[in-house]
């Protein structure tokens, strides 16, 4: 082992001393610089960032949270007034769950770690940043100062920024899950949701979603003016009513891929008066011919007398006295009541309030199509000749009206059920201008690629200064006998004139001890010209 790196020393020596010192000089400044590019770029590279953990309210809260980071041995930061404490970026995590475990809210993701980013970092990155930023934002320093919540999830969906017209008309999405500590009732509910919408940048809050811990649903996201899908007067009733109209409006005209922005406005009767009705209906019962009979009374007399004299004392011829009547008489008397059960059907029928009067009702669409124009396709389409990209928005930034396919009308009407003299489109056309982007180089980032460049440059320096140092080792084995000979002093050439055989096997003899590895690459060139 000890021969082998022996001999491997003595080849190194070898190689090293086939340089000339200036070559020594600029081989070593070489290495050295390209190790000093080296150690700045691991540097760089290697050092440790550190992100805000807390904010502290007090420097109590301050020391106790030092005290659990020192004991779990996560390295941190504390600002000069000690307040601010901030963790090595690898620790973070660790760091988050260890103030979990012992009561205190870690400060998330702040606007910096959005922004801050390397060289390898890209939009996707940020965008995925930018999301859990706003999600701690919204649940940690937004949620939390409602003294009724102990704690807040959110969950963000956020539309992917591709450029277009339609990704930014995008709404995003927010599915909040509330620990409810107190009173919360449905309207601070849709408070929330108001304000979480104006966070995210929304028009409405109609894809943002509230439940608390128990699995109640808080706010549903129906319309803007309703708690749980319900409205409350008749203001809140016609309002629901017309954004449902205009979301399904919206959404079959989107899918007509005729427009790049929508905006409806319906307009609905509604009657919110209220009608009770009520129909008897009567048959006779099955088998019986009286009709409907509800009742009957039916009364019948009669009286018979016997035949007497005149009244007065005409018939009484023998006295003078009166006599009682024997004459006899009868009366009979009938009275029958009846009473029919015919059958009854009683119909009951009532009309709530907030019925549509589709005929009296109307709708408005007004649609825009975008016409995406970049900066570099303007230019290779020679749109820009003689004029700048600014003179050129400005003098097509005007949109301009244009004609409504028929068949967009019914679609309204049938999706709405309103009649199609009372729907309006009105469609225009509008340029959209994308100006050309930069780099988008940070300076960390240019002074990566310097460095990278220097390494580079100095390895490809190196590389070609071995190759001349090689052609020059080349060029000078490839010596003539005739440049050898006149190497020699010119009285040994005289000694050689005057006895040519042995002066001149001396003269070589010489020359052979003197420059021995001159000599072995004589006989090279020959062994190589003569097997050539």
């Amino acid at each position: 082992m000890a021969d082998k790196a022996k001999e491997l020393l003595d080849k190194v020596k070898e190689w090293w001393n086939k340089f000339t010192s200036k070559q020594k000089t600029i081989i070593i400044g070489v290495a050295a610089s390209v190790i000093l590019a080296f150690v700045i770029l691991y540097t760089v590279l290697s050092k440790t960032e550190y992100v805000l953990l807390k904010n502290c309210e007090t420097q109590k809260e301050a020391s106790e949270i030092v005290d659990l980071l020192e004991t779990a041995g996560v390295p941190y930061q504390v600002s000069d007034d000690g307040l601010r404490i901030q963790v090595d970026e690898e620790q973070e995590s660790t760091a988050n769950l260890l103030l979990g475990a012992n009561g205190y809210m870690a400060e998330g993701y702040d606007i910096e770690n959005v922004t801050d980013g390397g060289f390898s970092s890209t939009e996707s990155d940020k965008q995925k940043k930018y999301k859990l930023y706003l999600e701690q934002y919204i649940a940690n320093d937004f949620i939390s100062m409602f003294s009724s919540v102990k704690n807040a999830k959110v969950q963000l969906h956020l539309p992917e920024n591709d450029g277009t017209m339609i990704s930014k008309n995008e709404e995003s999405y927010a599915a909040i899950v509330l620990e409810i500590d107190g009173e919360f009732t449905t309207d601070n509910a849709a408070f929330l949701a108001k304000a979480v919408a104006t966070i995210l940048g929304n028009d409405t809050t109609n894809n943002i979603t509230i439940m608390d811990t128990n699995g109640n649903l808080l706010y549903s996201g129906e319309d803007e003016y309703s708690v749980g899908g319900a409205a409350s007067n008749q203001f809140s009733v016609k309002k629901q009513a017309e954004d449902q109209f205009a979301s399904e409006v919206k959404k079959v005209l989107a899918a007509t891929n005729e427009f790049s922005m929508i905006e409806v406005s319906p307009n609905l009767d509604i009657d919110f008066s209220s009608t009770d009705q009520t129909t008897h209906n009567y048959s006779a019962p099955e088998g019986r011919t009286e009709g409907m009979l509800a009742s009957e009374s039916i009364y019948s007399a009669e009286s018979e007398n016997g035949s007497d004299g005149v009244p007065g004392t005409d018939s009484n011829t023998e006295t003078t006295y009166v006599l009682p009547d024997s004459a006899t008489s009868s009366s009979t008397t009938t009275e029958e009541n009846r009473d029919y059960l015919p059958n009854e059907e009683l119909t009951s029928k009532s009309q709530p309030a907030g019925s549509i009067l589709y005929e009296n009702s109307s709708i408005s669409v007004t649609g825009t199509e975008y016409v995406i124009i970049k900066e570099e396709d303007a230019k290779k389409q020679g749109l820009l000749d003689g004029v700048t990209w600014d003179e050129y928005k400005l003098a097509n930034a005007e949109r301009t009206r244009v004609e409504v396919d028929e068949e967009l009308y019914s679609v309204v009407a049938n999706a709405t059920g309103i009649p199609l003299e009372n729907i309006t489109i009105v469609k225009y056309s509008e340029n959209y201008f994308v100006d050309s982007e930069g780099l988008g180089i940070s300076a960390s980032d240019v002074v990566q690629i310097i460095l990278i460049v220097i390494i580079l440059a100095l390895l490809g320096f190196v590389v070609l200064r071995s190759m001349a140092s090689k052609k020059e080792e080349v060029q000078e084995e490839e010596l003539s006998v005739e440049t050898l000979l006149q190497s020699t002093p010119a009285n040994e050439l005289e000694d050689i004139e005057v006895e040519p055989k042995s002066e001149t096997r001396k003269m070589i003899d010489k020359f052979v001890e003197e420059n021995p590895e001159a000599a072995a690459n004589l006989l090279r060139n020959w062994l190589n010209e003569d097997w050539g």
